[in-house]
């Protein structure tokens, strides 16, 4: 099946589109962009993401050039004509201040918006039975409550994860617990569900997860110490791509009894149940 992307205005097939090497998201990184999957074809928690990169584009001074109901029509055409009907799809949308002035300065009304569509292949099972490990690194995000395309951090640390056997990259700062490179985190202790507060991207599955969780568990939004992690009765991680998943293990050091616990499976019940009636 042939595969279509939207670029500035237009939809075309992906390999005619092109960027300029003078776009300044290339020559300065100076882009945010939202993330989203699909269930039963239809992109999920759309309007939350569209909230968050209206958000993410006023902290940057960026322009969106597109309506929301122009963006949500584009999206779904998108997926019409490049997604096999059997399939669900992986959406990105990126938006870049456009071609660089003097290398270094953009044109607030000639941004560059594209968006992107692929098919959405799930985590293997393993991780969902079984539980992931993940790795600790010291890292706050600069920019850290916008959805900017500054990934060097984790892209960076991808070898050292694939050594430790791990799904993700925990974040840390100053003895707090923040974040995974690409995932919210949380830990349950006593049946309650505890996930930081600030100085994170706040991820639209985080929202879902805490609105099913809250109304079956006592649950917090706090500060989270790193000392507190390895007393946590279970752990688990949500993002767009991975839904919620056990986290059974940080470095060398089990969280629980280092299986998958019961209130972390009922999370997860809960968000099947929710995303399968989606």
């Amino acid at each position: 099946m042939r595969t279509f992307c939207y670029l500035n205005g237009k939809i075309l097939p992906l390999e005619k589109a092109s960027v300029s090497v003078y776009d300044i998201g290339l020559l300065r990184g100076f882009a945010i962009y939202e993330a989203l999957v699909t269930y039963n074809r239809k992109p999920f928690q759309l309007d939350d993401h569209l909230t968050r990169f209206r958000r993410s584009a006023k902290s940057l001074a960026l322009k969106i050039p597109d309506s929301d109901s122009k963006i949500r029509a584009t999206i779904n055409e998108l997926v019409r004509r490049s997604i096999p009907k059997n399939k669900e799809a992986i959406i990105r949308f990126i938006l870049t201040g456009g071609k660089a002035i003097d290398g270094i300065d953009y044109e607030y009304e000639k941004p560059t918006f594209y968006i992107l569509v692929e098919d959405f292949n799930e985590l293997p099972k393993k991780y969902l039975e079984n539980g992931c490990s993940l790795i600790m690194f010291e890292q706050q995000r600069q920019f850290a409550e916008s959805k900017t395309t500054n990934y060097i951090q984790a892209v960076l640390l991808q070898k050292a994860r694939k050594k430790g056997g791990a799904l993700e990259i925990l974040y840390v700062s100053n003895g707090k617990v923040l974040e995974a490179s690409t995932s919210n985190f949380f830990i349950v202790k006593n049946n309650t569900v505890i996930t930081a507060k600030s100085g994170i991207l706040k991820g639209i599955t985080r929202k879902v997860t805490i609105d099913l969780a809250k109304s079956h568990f006592p649950l917090k939004e706090r500060e989270i110490k790193v000392k507190e992690l390895y007393s946590a009765d279970e752990a688990f991680i949500t993002s767009s791509f991975k839904d919620v998943v056990p986290v059974v293990k940080i470095g060398s050091r089990r969280i629980g009894n280092g299986k998958v616990g019961p209130v972390t499976k009922e999370i997860m019940r809960l968000f099947k149940e929710y995303t399968s009636n989606y």
